[in-house]
């Protein structure tokens, strides 16, 4: 693979190596000819003075920053859902701007967090991946969400979250989308609802509305969710249906050739090694996750409904063939339906739904051409 160039460092190139050329003023394109508007190429004049910068100097513009967090205020209409969320800025701060957003438990950080750990994406947004800090300036948000779990914003609402920040960070030129999951149709009702705010738009595992059988799942972990809370033990009941999810994030055929079925006491409560791994995943998500937060993000995604015919952005689509949330025939549809240019790509994993986590390297030899910034 080519390696990538630093816009920057390839600004000081071009006005280097004209340099023998011209000897007063050069003219350089700039690095991003995709987002000029209306067909006119700008045209930046370089004085012998811009032309002393030195590698040192070209470095430190290039250099990725750290995160960087913000707070960004709601619209007001929003204002059930709190009166702010948290944005994460990283990477290159003259890149490409790309919006990165996961699942429901993903936070603002998929590159690293500020303390120093890894986002929840390090595979396929970090250097060398799909989206590298060297390339592009990469936004991260946290969603939205009642954490009284009392109502569910709309993806359509979340997009307006993503225009807030946008917005409220000073980016204006049209930005690229990654969206896995959840985060992907935030990425599509975006591209609907505020077309020229998005220059290309990846969809990983989403399609335009819920299937019927996985709003069931999800409407059942509700329940047990409801019930743990109408009994003063709402957090147990997250990991319940936590658990629950799990049996649809991965495959019947990973659960095989990981664990032993059945039990071996007598007893009816005994545990059994899947359940056991269950257990872990639920505790571990409540360190991500409070029931009320669960219950407003989860009806979210059976708000879902998008009008793919409107959406103009040239758009890769990349799905599962084992996931059981989001079928193929779904994301068949969705990019047959599309109003603009699109490409589906399809992989085999043993962990469905899961694999935009487990399977990043992969998703990111896909992604990777489609998101390189313009030469």
């Amino acid at each position: 693979m080519p390696t990538p160039t630093c816009p920057a460092r390839a600004r000081w190139r071009s006005s280097r190596d004209d340099a023998a050329d011209q000897a007063t003023k050069r003219v350089t394109k700039p690095h991003h000819p995709r987002t000029t508007k209306k067909g006119k190429m700008t045209l930046s004049v370089l004085s012998p003075r811009s032309l002393e910068l030195n590698d040192a100097s070209v470095e430190a513009e290039c250099r990725p920053a750290p995160v960087v967090l913000h707070e960004v205020p709601l619209p007001v209409e929003l204002a059930r859902y709190g009166d702010k969320v948290r944005a994460a800025l990283a990477g290159n701060p003259l890149g490409e701007p790309v919006v990165v957003l996961g699942g429901i438990s993903a936070d603002a950080c998929p590159l690293v967090r500020p303390d120093g750990r890894a986002g929840w994406w390090p595979r396929f947004v970090g250097p060398g991946g799909a989206v590298d800090p060297a390339l592009h300036r990469i936004i991260g948000l946290d969603f939205a969400a009642d954490e009284s779990g009392d109502f569910a914003p709309s993806t359509a609402d979340q997009a307006d979250v993503v225009l807030a920040a946008l917005d409220a960070l000073g980016s204006e030129r049209p930005v690229a989308f990654v969206g896995a999951s959840y985060g992907a149709m935030v990425g599509l009702a975006l591209a609907e609802r505020a077309p020229e705010r998005v220059a290309r738009l990846v969809v990983i595992s989403a399609a335009c509305a819920p299937h019927p059988a996985s709003t069931a799942i999800r409407e059942l972990q509700r329940r047990v969710v409801c019930m743990g809370l109408r009994n003063g033990c709402g957090e147990e009941a997250l990991t319940i249906a936590r658990g629950m999810g799990m049996m649809t994030y991965r495959t019947p055929q990973e659960f095989a050739e990981r664990f032993e079925g059945g039990i071996e006491a007598a007893e009816s409560r005994s545990c059994s090694a899947p359940g056991d791994y269950l257990r872990s995943r639920g505790d571990a998500f409540l360190s991500v996750m409070s029931p009320g937060r669960f219950l407003s993000l989860s009806a979210s995604i059976d708000r879902h409904r998008i009008d793919p015919a409107r959406i103009g952005a040239p758009t890769l689509l990349i799905g599962v063939t084992s996931d059981q949330l989001v079928s193929t025939a779904q994301m068949e549809t969705l990019s047959r339906r599309l109003g603009g240019p699109a490409e589906l790509h399809f992989i085999d994993s043993l962990y469905g739904h899961d694999a935009f986590l487990k399977e990043a390297d992969r998703m990111a030899e896909i992604a990777r051409p489609f998101l390189a910034p313009a030469a």
